[in-house]
């Protein structure tokens, strides 16, 4: 007489983990994800649980704050923070970072900044002293470094999930074919369920389409002269001045302003005014009349510029 067959083992918990690792290696091996740079399982969480910090983000500036309904930047979301062209890496990249400052102050846990070769070989590496500069802790950086965009868009996702990260953030150069509106639509509705703030990071890529809340087009501004020897004359550079365009708000109105980063007080400001960064030669007195005239190719001092918002 034939025995009856037997019903599967039921699978165990322990069992669980491998069964998903053995899952990740045959994915690594068909080439759907990087094997060398798998993260490690993310912890379990609840859809539409918040993580840990506020579920908005100050900016320290009423002016920036009043751009959003209910003030501030949300911080479960997906966030642009783009550059119309590639030679403005050096500003967007600084109000990236300021931006990290903030959500960095307000947030616990580290913040895995994922980027593609190509940014890091037209923007640069990220830096240690130039990261403290703006108020950024290395120590708290989780530096990943993918081969392709696709295996990019897999880190960012499996970092969102995360709810202990403080944020997340994707940086890549010019326009990418797998970074569509299907793939920004999945960092969107991860970040709403984790409460994981993300920041895509493009350079030269400032009309892609994409899901994410706003979208900042950021571009260099003459900083303002500083008091000099006020701290001695080595330290007579002016605070990073950009010029910024919120061209989509999700949750508030569009507005372009300029802001100014306050390097030791850690917050945005409004520019009170800008001059020449070089007025005359050495130290003799301007050639320019005090009669209030102005010369072809000269520009007075102490000219005050208003802190444009728009409607």
């Amino acid at each position: 007489m034939p025995r009856p067959p037997e019903s599967p083992p039921a699978i165990r918990p322990e069992s669980r983990t491998d069964l998903a690792e053995l899952r990740r290696r045959i994915a690594a091996l068909e080439g759907g994800l990087p094997f060398n740079g798998q993260l490690g399982p993310a912890p379990a969480f609840s859809a539409g649980k918040q993580g840990p910090g506020p579920i908005r983000l100050s900016f320290g500036l009423e002016a920036l704050d009043g751009l959003f309904a209910a003030g501030g930047l949300a911080c479960g979301s997906l966030h642009d923070v783009v550059s119309g062209e590639s030679r403005d890496a050096g500003a967007l990249s600084g109000f990236a970072l300021a931006l990290l400052a903030r959500v960095m102050s307000a947030r616990s846990g580290a913040v895995l900044w994922v980027q593609d070769p190509l940014a890091g070989r037209e923007a640069g590496l990220l830096h240690g002293p130039g990261l403290l500069r703006f108020g950024v802790d290395p120590a708290r950086l989780i530096a990943v470094r993918p081969r392709r965009t696709e295996e990019l868009l897999w880190a960012m996702e499996e970092g969102t999930r995360s709810s202990v990260l403080a944020a997340v953030v994707g940086e890549v150069q010019g326009a990418q074919k797998a970074l569509d509106l299907t793939a920004t639509r999945r960092l969107l509705l991860r970040a709403q369920a984790s409460g994981v703030p993300v920041f895509l990071v493009r350079h030269g890529a400032a009309f892609e389409p994409t899901a994410a809340l706003t979208r900042w087009c950021v571009s260099p501004e003459r900083s303002r002269a500083p008091a000099l020897l006020r701290s001695g004359p080595h330290e007579a550079v002016g605070e990073a001045v950009w010029n910024v365009e919120l061209t989509r708000n999700r949750d508030g109105r569009s507005g372009r302003l300029d802001l100014e980063w306050r390097h030791a007080e850690r917050r945005f400001a409004a520019p009170a005014r800008s001059v020449a960064l070089v007025s005359g030669a050495g130290l003799r007195p301007d050639s320019a009349p005090d009669d209030g005239t102005v010369l072809a190719g000269a520009e007075p001092t102490g000219q005050r510029v208003e802190f444009p918002v728009a409607g």
